[in-house]
């Protein structure tokens, strides 16, 4: 487990969250990428109970390309996924959407996971894993940078 992966894990736990952020670093670049979620299309009733629960979300970003917060969102309760995941169908004025979340714990103490570089070649029309193994009920918000204009897609928790 890599330093930044043992402190997520550490500050989640600390903050009574229990995660795994998708992030991983291409190697020589320094460049967090998503992890890709797993194919569930083939899953049956997981995809059913997962994905088929998925919601519709806009994130109008405007034209500054300063960090804009989406939410709050709660994770479904009882599990649907144990994972957020993001599916963006309508990519807005950016070759890399910087994203993350930002847990809200009930006691406080907000924790962000690191930003990672969402390319629109990697991640239009795809599940992408945000964050893995989350508590049911957990309120979270989505952070995104870098990019203008109007995001859609889907979200499924």
């Amino acid at each position: 487990m890599n330093g930044i992966s043992r402190r997520l894990r550490s500050a989640a736990v600390a903050s009574g969250l229990a995660l795994s952020v998708g992030v991983g670093v291409t190697a020589g670049t320094g460049v967090a990428t998503a992890a890709p979620a797993p194919d569930r299309a083939s899953g049956g009733a997981e995809a059913a109970t997962c994905y088929g629960s998925a919601t519709n979300v806009t994130f109008a970003m405007g034209s500054d390309e300063a960090a804009h917060t989406f939410g709050p969102y709660w994770t479904a309760n009882p599990r649907k996924c144990g994972d957020i995941n993001l599916k963006i169908t309508t990519w807005g004025n950016a070759s890399t959407l910087r994203s993350r979340i930002c847990f809200k714990p009930t006691g406080g103490n907000d924790f962000c996971a690191p930003w990672k570089g969402l390319k629109k070649a990697e991640t239009l029309n795809k599940w992408r894993v945000l964050a893995t193994d989350v508590i049911p009920g957990t309120k979270y918000t989505i952070q995104l940078d870098f990019a203008s204009g109007t995001f859609r897609g889907k979200l499924a928790d």
